[in-house]
Order: structure tokens, then C-alpha cells, then sequence
């Protein structure tokens, strides 16, 4: 419902069927965490912003974007174990961390694309090998600590 009222008041405006929608979508994912839905959730929530707001620099999309990484990491967290069981506070520790980590970086993404609005980039190799190196190097970052080699021999 974040990600609605963020649409609204970057937009002024709604679209209640396209709402009511999304909040009926999101019920369901309550009930079926493990399903299918909540990709319908984003994808709705996506086009609602795509087809209402047409600032793309808004601040109001970093807020669309926490709440949709906190609906994703909310509903992989609610699938990723039996409903009975119980988390550690180092599963949640890491499972805040790796979703404050998203969260910051659509945060920097936004301000990059807020500063670079309204002006012409023109192509340039030196950019485009400066941003794939800095999505590696960010991409290298995440990963580690997070995919387990297991035992060593």
C-alpha cells in the first residue's frame, strides 16, 4: 500500500480499481506466500507507476522501490522456511542487511539518475566500461558472504 500512496502523490491521482487490485493481490500473498502472486503484485505496481507518474526522477520512486524490496524480501522470507519455524536473530540480521543493501542502492541509483536528468550524455565508452565495473565490482560485493562453499576438503 506504500507503493500506491507513493503513486498517488507523485502522480495526484489513482486509479481505485488498479488499487484495489493491488490490495487484493497483496491479501493473497498473505495467505499463499510461496505462490505466484507476489510477481503479479510487482508487475501491477510497475505498470500502475509506468502509466500514472510521468516524472521518472520523482523522489517519490525510491519510495515505491523500498516498499517493493521490502514486499519481496517479505514474501521470500516467508517462503524460504515450514511456517512453524523460527528465525534466529542472525537470520534476521542477514536477511535486514542484504535488504538495507537493495534499499541503498536503489537510493543511488535514484540520485543518479535525478542528477543526469534534463542533460545529454552522449555515448561514451569510458561511461558505459565505468558502470559495468562499478555493477561488477557491486555484483562481487554482495555476493560475498552469501553463497556458502561448504566444508573445505
Amino acid at each position: 500500500m506504500v507503493a500506491v500512496g507513493c503513486t498517488w502523490l507523485a502522480a495526484g491521482r489513482t486509479v481505485l480499481v488498479v488499487d484495489a487490485v493491488i490490495f487484493g493481490l497483496a491479501l493473497v500473498c498473505v495467505a499463499l506466500p510461496d505462490s505466484h502472486v507476489g510477481l503479479l503484485v510487482v508487475l501491477v505496481v510497475g505498470v500502475d507507476w509506468l502509466a500514472t507518474v510521468h516524472d521518472r526522477t520523482t523522489p517519490w520512486s525510491v519510495g515505491v522501490a523500498v516498499s517493493l524490496a521490502v514486499f519481496h524480501a517479505s514474501m521470500a522470507a516467508a517462503s524460504v522456511a515450514p511456517p512453524a519455524a523460527t528465525w534466529t536473530r542472525a537470520m534476521c540480521s542477514r536477511w535486514m542487511r542484504r535488504s538495507f543493501a537493495v534499499m541503498v542502492a536503489s537510493v543511488g541509483t535514484w540520485a543518479v539518475a535525478a542528477a543526469i536528468h534534463g542533460h545529454h550524455v552522449a555515448g561514451s565508452a569510458v561511461l558505459v566500461a565505468a558502470s559495468l565495473l562499478t555493477i561488477a565490482i557491486a555484483g562481487l560485493w554482495g555476493r560475498d558472504g552469501t553463497l556458502d562453499a561448504g566444508p573445505g576438503p
